[in-house]
């Protein structure tokens, strides 16, 4: 009896153990350095850009002055326009479109979790966990450099929309059905000053 009872001593005391080093393993893994981004978005803009801020790749390179920040030609239906990106080292966080004329910020595209997002979704993030069932915002088919991607308003916002891509074989320029969006994964968020009345 004594020798059963020692040795289910021991088998407490070495169950008790490993369970204490799942325990300390499993909190190692909760607890890696999440990314610390660099700038927010929120339904005001994008770190230091807001509404009144103009697409000028002086004022936006001051705005960004440890970041890369460099203005290219691109190029929709055989049109010109200009587009200004903001990077870190090679890593593109930012592309900032302009209005028609050129002077203001028509949108704000972040691609990178650098950039950090207030309403609490990062790139990366499926379509499933970021609407409940039944409480999607309206959503559009991407179109030109986005097709085959489908918008989203972002939940509560009206000048926030989520990108979103993944698998379908259904038509271009239709959204999918919301079974197929479920597993989508959020690739982009686009701020869009507010409408000012």
């Amino acid at each position: 009896m004594l020798k059963l009872c020692v040795k289910w001593r021991m088998v407490v005391a070495v169950s008790t153990l490993l369970a204490a080093a799942g325990c300390n393993e499993k909190a190692a893994v909760n607890t890696l350095p999440e990314v610390t981004p660099l700038e927010m978005l929120s339904v005001d803009g994008v770190g230091p850009i807001n509404a009144n801020t103009p697409f000028n790749l002086h004022d936006i390179g001051m705005a960004f002055q440890s970041l890369n920040v460099t203005e290219q030609t691109n190029y929709s239906e055989g049109r010109p326009y200009h587009v200004i990106t903001v990077k870190k080292d090679i890593k593109e966080l930012l592309t900032i479109n302009p209005d028609a004329q050129e002077k203001k910020i028509f949108s704000v595209m972040v691609q990178d979790n650098l950039i950090g997002n207030r309403l609490g979704h990062s790139i990366g993030t499926k379509f499933r966990d970021i609407y409940a069932a039944g409480s999607t915002e309206e959503c559009a088919a991407g179109a030109e450099e986005l097709s085959g991607k489908t918008l989203c308003y972002a939940p509560k916002t009206g000048n926030v929309l989520y990108l979103f891509g993944g698998n379908w074989n259904g038509p271009d320029g239709s959204v999918p059905p919301k079974d197929v969006l479920a597993d989508w994964r959020l690739e982009a968020i686009i701020w869009k000053p507010p409408a000012r009345n």
